[in-house]
């Protein structure tokens, strides 16, 4: 497999869904060799989440290109010997199991490393391996209501995987840790991530500020005043953080008047009065289009852009410039489009080395890859062990 800093890694993946096979999609798109396993008549559920053309959806071809699609039951007996041959080779193995069920499976961190000792093992899961709610199922929106995440969203959630994109991107910082550990002289090892953990660590920033202190007198939150401006026409993104950028901007929407008002004229007055300078500025704002105050606080250097829609962000200066979006023809799909990776890597640059996989499209050529003959790969299909 192809190029990027992590060309010649293996990996083999048992997941589903998004925590755990987004971890697989980051390693991918560094050049690992990924092995993405599925069930045997059953389709992953990102496969059907989105729209759908065949077996692509929206969200499967861009989390899963750069990756090998094979279909087998490692719940049957012989589909776990062709596992562990997989695993014998590979550097890091991915699973999101709940807890207990690969080891109930035999594929369990001990009986991996039994055969492969160097091998990175990572397990995603809700709540971690134990505790009052290790074994309920759970889904993003679960850890958002237990977080305080819908709270802060005024009881809704985000509108967006949050918390399992935020666990995955934990997982490959975590596996790329225990690589590079391996790399310094230590073995393989079992690595936990769990969503809840994980997004309370992504929270804790800026969320959770008052409480990281609780003795301070606290702050007016993100959750109160952190949203677009709206405009007489539409909205704007503006913030501005420096004194310099505060002045500029008063001028910029002709209230000199508000410099050295002593509510907003430093950074520590302008979060503590966060709410009313939302309010004061909002008039202003509000008596302005969207095309002026771009206009007006660009050339005032002051950090702002508009709020886009959707189908406009494709024709953002700034996108169509630096080539964020790719298009290309799947050969099932038809016309896609996706983002390229967003880590540059000056030596040992990144590309797209495969579209995202048809339901068991490798499985013959990683069969091959271990010794199995056609006859042989004929009788694993005929007995539902591949597919």
């Amino acid at each position: 497999m192809g190029t990027g800093p992590l060309e010649g890694i293996t990996v083999v993946d048992v997941s589903t869904a998004v925590a755990g096979a987004w971890v697989s999609s980051h390693l991918a798109e560094m050049g690992a060799d990924v092995v993405l396993i599925e069930k045997v008549g059953t389709s992953d559920v990102m496969r059907r989440t989105g729209a759908i053309v065949g077996d692509q959806s929206g969200s499967w071809v861009q989390m899963h290109r750069n990756k090998r699609g094979m279909d087998l039951d490692i719940r049957n007996p012989k589909g776990r010997e062709i596992l562990l041959e997989l695993v014998d080779s590979a550097d890091v193995f991915v699973q999101n199991f709940r807890p207990g069920v690969a080891e109930r499976l035999g594929i369990g961190y001990a009986d991996l490393s039994a055969v492969n000792a160097g091998l990175v093992y990572l397990s995603v899961s809700g709540f971690g391996p134990d505790g009052p709610y290790a074994h309920q199922p759970v889904f993003d929106p679960i850890i958002q209501s237990l977080s305080g995440m819908a709270d802060v969203q005024d009881g809704d959630y985000v509108k967006s995987a949050v918390v399992d994109k935020t666990a995955a991107m934990t997982g490959a910082n975590a596996v790329l840790g225990a690589l590079l550990a391996r790399a310094n002289g230590a073995d393989g090892q079992h690595v936990e991530v769990n969503l809840l953990d994980s997004m309370l660590s992504w929270m804790w920033l800026d969320i959770f500020w008052n409480e990281s202190v609780p003795d301070a007198p606290p702050t007016p939150t993100y959750q109160e005043w952190y949203n677009p401006w709206k405009t007489a026409d539409g909205w704007v993104g503006a913030i501005w953080v420096t004194e310099a950028q505060y002045t500029r901007a008063c001028e910029a929407l002709c209230a000199p008047h508000l410099v050295g008002d002593p509510r907003f004229a430093t950074r520590a007055a302008r979060l503590q009065n966060a709410v009313e300078q939302r309010a004061v500025f909002g008039k202003l704002f509000g008596e302005l289009t969207s095309a002026e105050v771009i206009e007006a606080l660009q050339r005032a250097d002051v950090p702002c852009a508009p709020v886009l829609r959707l189908a406009e962000v494709f024709d953002d200066p700034q996108v169509r410039h630096s080539g964020t979006v790719i298009t290309h023809e799947h050969p099932t799909a038809g016309r896609i489009r996706t983002t390229r990776f967003p880590a540059r890597f000056s030596e040992t640059p990144t590309q797209l080395e495969r579209l995202a996989p048809g339901k068991g499209e490798h499985t013959d050529e990683v069969l091959a890859e271990l010794g199995r003959s056609p006859a042989d790969i004929a009788m694993l299909r005929k007995d539902g062990i591949v597919a």
